[in-house]
Parts: structure tokens; C-alpha cells; sequence
């Protein structure tokens, strides 16, 4: 089989999904990596969460199998990522933020691995930072491996799969949908695994980071999460250890977004106990055992 061939053949079965706003230029770059990887045969559907200015640059001009819809009214990361796995017609999904591409590896063999696993939710990579050089994602070991969950920036979603699960619960607004999508697959037998030979760049800068944002819905759905989840005979424990770790870190940082996101998750709690499926203390200890991504 020639190398044209397989291309093809990867085009039958993955699509790639980026959701996007106010980032035109780190698309731009985004989509000629993709190109310089040599997956320019791919299907790419790119969704604009309602930019505030479009396009500045003709992408149909571009060699890449692309197609970009703009929205007029934002509706957030997660709804567009929801859409994107509802609009792709390929079995899997590589999701890339619109800062984040390919540089190593074999996208084809990342999708035979994925073909080998019939209860394959997502295939995590490793992902690294070469802004502030650091991973973010760093394989254990040289083979794939079982994991908790994956990183938003670099993945690959059976779509089949994840929309079984109602895909990401949008009412996490940002940060932990992976989390909780995780742990509703580990329940229900649909598993993550951390390929490691294929690897993604994220080129995200810590400067404009919404700190304030991140600590109010990071600590927000860590409560939910471990209300939905945690066995009952634990959950006080978890819940006051969890509450206890953001206070220091909230008093060390002098950020206040921790500890208030930390009693909107406690008030939250009622508003969504139909989510709570909590694990059995078996299949919990299993689920801690494992690497996070």
C-alpha cells in the first residue's frame, strides 16, 4: 500500500475538529503544521465560537481539506466541541485547540491502535509546552497504557462512544469536562488509554490566562465531580481534603477564585444530583490507581 493510500485510508476513518475564537493567527500557524505533518488529507472542521472579527485570511486557498463555519452567538469551548463530534462523519475525532498541532509520530498507527480496543472512549498523547517548555502530558511508559482521562489541547475521540455517553456535560462551562467524561466511560466499560507515539505541541502562553476564571470553575467542578462520583463511605473525607488543599492554595497565591468556586460547587450540588452516579469503592480504587492522562 502506497503511502497515498494510506492517507486515504486515515481519511475514511479520522476527521480533525478545532473550535476556535479570537485566535486567528494561531489557527494560521496551527493549520500549516497540520500540513507539514502530512495530514493534509484529513478532513478539518473548523467551528468559530463567534469571533469578534473573521477570517483575515482565505482558507480555502489553503491545500488542506478544510471547511470553517463561524457562529454568531458564543456559546463556549464545550458546546462547540459537543457540535464538532455531532457534525463528523469519521469514526474518530482528533480534537486540536486552535494553539495546538502534531510533530512526531504516526497518526496511522495511533488509529490502529485505536481500531485493536473496542472500548476505546479516547486515545490520550503526550503534549508538550515549548513556550514554557514543559509537558503537560508526559507518557510513563514506551507502550499505551490505561489512564483517567485526557487533556483537552491533543486527543482522539470515538465519537460513537462519547456521544453514547451524551458527550461533555456543558454545564461544567470550563475545565474538567475530560474528567467527568472519563469517569462516566470508566463506569460504563469505555476506557482511556495514553498512546505515546504521537506527539502534540501546545503553544499556549500563560500571559492573558483568566486566572480568576480557571480557579472559580476549577474548584467549582472538582466538588461536583467528586459528588457525582466518590464513593458515599469516602466523600466527606474527599470533600473536606479537597476543600482544606484550596484554602492553602487560595491564602498562598492571594487568589480568591478557589474559595469561591469551592462554595458555588457545595451550593451547586443540589441543582445537579441526577449526574451523581457514584462508583462502587472497588471500581474506585481502580480508577485512583491509574495515571491521570
Amino acid at each position: 500500500m502506497t503511502k497515498t493510500q494510506k492517507l486515504a485510508d486515515l481519511a475514511d476513518l479520522v476527521s480533525i475538529g478545532i473550535a476556535t475564537k479570537n485566535r486567528w493567527q494561531d489557527l494560521k500557524i496551527t493549520l500549516a503544521k497540520i500540513l507539514e505533518a502530512g495530514l493534509g488529507e484529513i478532513p478539518i472542521i473548523i467551528f468559530d465560537d463567534a469571533s469578534e472579527e473573521s477570517c483575515p485570511f482565505d482558507i480555502s486557498e489553503l491545500p488542506l481539506n478544510v471547511k470553517l463555519k463561524r457562529f454568531t452567538e458564543s456559546k463556549g469551548y464545550i458546546h462547540r466541541r459537543n457540535q464538532l463530534a455531532q457534525a463528523i462523519q469519521t469514526k474518530y475525532y482528533l480534537s486540536l485547540d486552535d494553539d495546538s498541532f502534531p510533530v512526531a509520530g504516526s497518526l496511522s498507527a495511533a488509529v490502529e491502535f485505536a481500531e485493536s480496543r473496542q472500548d476505546l472512549l479516547c486515545l490520550s498523547f503526550p503534549v508538550y509546552n515549548p513556550t514554557i517548555e514543559e509537558f503537560q502530558c508526559q507518557s510513563q511508559h514506551k507502550l499505551p497504557y490505561q489512564v483517567r482521562c485526557f487533556i483537552g489541547c491533543g486527543h482522539l475521540l470515538h465519537i460513537a462512544n462519547f456521544l453514547q455517553l451524551s458527550g461533555y456535560r456543558e454545564e461544567l462551562i470550563h475545565q474538567g469536562e475530560e474528567m467527568d467524561i472519563g469517569a462516566r466511560g470508566f463506569s460504563h466499560g469505555l476506557y482511556c488509554y495514553h498512546f505515546p507515539d504521537f506527539q502534540v505541541y501546545h503553544t499556549a502562553s500563560n500571559a492573558g490566562r483568566n486566572w480568576y476564571r480557571m480557579d472559580f470553575y476549577g474548584a467549582r467542578n472538582n466538588v461536583l465531580w467528586n459528588d457525582w462520583f466518590v464513593p458515599n463511605e469516602s466523600k466527606l473525607v474527599k470533600q473536606s481534603r479537597t476543600l482544606i488543599s484550596r484554602l492553602i492554595q487560595s491564602v498562598k497565591f492571594r487568589r480568591l477564585g478557589q474559595i469561591k468556586g469551592e462554595l458555588a460547587g457545595f451550593k451547586d450540588i443540589p441543582r445537579y444530583k441526577t449526574y451523581r452516579k457514584t462508583m462502587s469503592l472497588e471500581l474506585y480504587r481502580e480508577w485512583q490507581k491509574l495515571p491521570y492522562s
